[in-house]
């Protein structure tokens, strides 16, 4: 089957083309004469496929593209930019059910480019290599084949998805790898600062307090013995002692009620003195009496007469004066005499007062020495009754239970950390390391059921191509042609078509190329870049 004509009308910078097609055509023009527009209208022809956003010229509203094939077959495709794009197929003036399938049946993908196919990239044109291939999969097969759906692009193929998933089980088991590393160290350094042969189990169900309790009531009743000792041996020294304090106690006593009779004794001698001379004073007030109204009266007989009322009003006011001193005398005396009775019963009982105190003072030393006796008493029974305990195995078992119990919370830590975070990402990295050699097994067995669209091609379990066991990267120029024109003939399904964009540049190849065109059933177009020459469509068969 091969293209028999070709109609384009505004079709990118095509504005009107009309052509009939031969096996070998060769399109020649400038750069932007129209040459790759016309590939790409056969295309959009078969395969709906735009390689631009905008393919309708410029101020055109409709694109239209006619292909008639040498059978009968007869494509017509309009772009429109206000209507839907309309297609019809027709084969010897009938319509084609299923349009968009039937067309795409007559071509393997797209108009496959040897040449631009050499220009690319392994990554690419092994993702156009694998996309020949024809795998079925579903998402279900994922979810059956790994037990749930990775994170992957899933519009990749088949085989590049396994890769990707491969590659994503490995970089999360790396993680996982590193994580659990990690996790030993830190349990490695635990173990370091543990005793040797360290069961936490044995010393968590050890009792510390009991323990101690132990050490200690050993210690008290060590303590208790040797007081209960030191208070016999030292018996006879506090008796002494309390004797002694007892005495200084007594001597304090009566000197302190020496000075209180002293005090009162010379408190009285001085009130007895003051009321002597008060009373002096009362006994002989009438006798100054006399003896100033004598004295004033010789002054009154010796002043003149005018004065003999002033000395009267003077003598007034001296009895007057002299009959207050008298009254405050009297006063005081009494106020004395009062002191003197009161000091004259403190006095008197000051005698009965020492004599309680120092008979509370003999009550207390009784008490003392009875009481130290009864501590001798108690002392003797202990002594007698105990003997003393040798702690020190006691406390090298409570030390040692102490010490133990300390590392007690670095050996839960570390259980903890081999429970929690050492076990789980031990379990996930055994379950992505079964999930990796999946991902690594399953593109041999998925390959055994796909046919390869070229002799010598194969597929490794990392979906690399290889030709003749040579990755697609490593061929020399010539293997790298021939394998992309034996790629291009694989793939140009029914339609047998092939494009040759550059054929300017394959020098002698071109040659051999013509010459393997007049035995194969395949039709060329070959696209060559003329500088200054318009759009041509010329046949080159021979």
């Amino acid at each position: 089957m091969h293209i028999k004509s070709l109609s384009i009308k505004n079709w990118l910078g095509i504005t009107e083309l009309v052509k009939d097609l031969h096996k070998v055509n060769h399109i020649s023009g400038d750069s932007g004469a129209g040459k790759t527009s016309i590939i790409e209208a056969l295309e959009k022809a078969f395969t709906n496929r735009d390689r631009r956003t905008e393919v309708i010229s410029h101020g055109a509203s409709e694109a239209e593209i006619l292909v008639q094939m040498d059978d009968g077959l007869q494509i017509e495709r309009r772009i429109r930019t206000e209507k839907s794009p309309y297609l019809k197929v027709k084969h010897d003036s009938k319509g084609v059910a299923s349009t968009e399938g039937f067309l795409k049946s007559l071509i393997n993908g797209d108009i496959f480019r040897p040449i631009e196919f050499v220009g690319k990239t392994a990554k690419e044109q092994t993702e156009i290599i694998l996309n020949m291939l024809p795998i079925g999969w579903a998402v279900d097969d994922i979810k059956s084949w790994f037990g749930e759906v990775p994170e992957a692009n899933y519009q990749l193929h088949i085989l590049q998805i396994l890769k990707q998933i491969e590659d994503a089980y490995y970089s999360e088991r790396t993680t996982v790898n590193t994580a659990i590393n990690l996790i030993n160290s830190n349990i490695e350094g635990i173990k370091r600062e543990l005793p040797p042969n360290y069961d936490g189990n044995e010393w968590r169900a050890v009792n510390l307090q009991e323990q101690y309790n132990k050490l200690s009531e050993a210690e008290s009743a060590n303590k208790r013995l040797i007081e209960a000792q030191s208070l016999i041996d030292g018996l006879a020294l506090r008796f002494e002692d309390i004797k002694q304090r007892s005495a200084n106690a007594k001597e304090e006593k009566r000197l302190s009620f020496n000075r209180q009779r002293d005090s009162y004794s010379e408190s009285i001698k001085r009130l007895e003195n003051k009321v002597e001379q008060e009373q002096v004073s009362v006994t002989d007030a009438d006798q100054r009496i006399l003896d100033s109204s004598i004295r004033l009266d010789n002054e009154l007989e010796q002043a003149i007469e005018r004065m003999k009322l002033q000395y009267q009003m003077k003598k007034q006011s001296i009895r007057e004066d002299i009959q207050i001193e008298v009254e405050q005398s009297r006063v005081f005396i009494a106020e004395y005499k009062e002191q003197i009775v009161e000091k004259r019963s403190s006095l008197s009982s000051i005698d009965a007062l020492e004599k309680s105190e120092l008979e509370r003072i003999k009550e207390h030393e009784d008490s003392l020495i009875a009481a130290e006796q009864a501590k001798s008493g108690d002392a003797h029974h202990i002594v007698d009754t105990n003997e003393l305990i040798d702690v020190a195995p006691l406390k090298i078992v409570a030390d040692r239970a102490a010490s133990m119990k300390e590392y007690l919370h670095e050996w839960e830590r570390m259980n903890r950390m081999i429970r929690d975070d050492l076990a789980p990402k031990e379990e996930r990295s055994s379950a992505l390391t079964e999930k990796i050699q999946k991902a690594r097994d399953l593109p041999k067995q998925l390959l055994m059921t796909a046919a390869l669209p070229v002799e010598d091609l194969s597929v490794d379990s990392q979906g690399r191509i290889r030709i003749n066991g040579t990755l697609i990267d490593g061929l020399s120029e010539g293997e790298a042609w021939e394998f992309a024109f034996k790629l291009a003939k694989a793939q140009s399904g029914e339609l047998k078509v092939i494009c040759l964009d550059g054929w300017q540049n394959l020098g002698s190849r071109q040659r051999e190329i013509i010459e393997a065109a007049k035995y194969d059933d395949y039709q060329y177009f070959l696209l060559e870049t003329v500088e200054g020459q318009a759009l041509k469509i010329e046949s080159m068969e021979g």
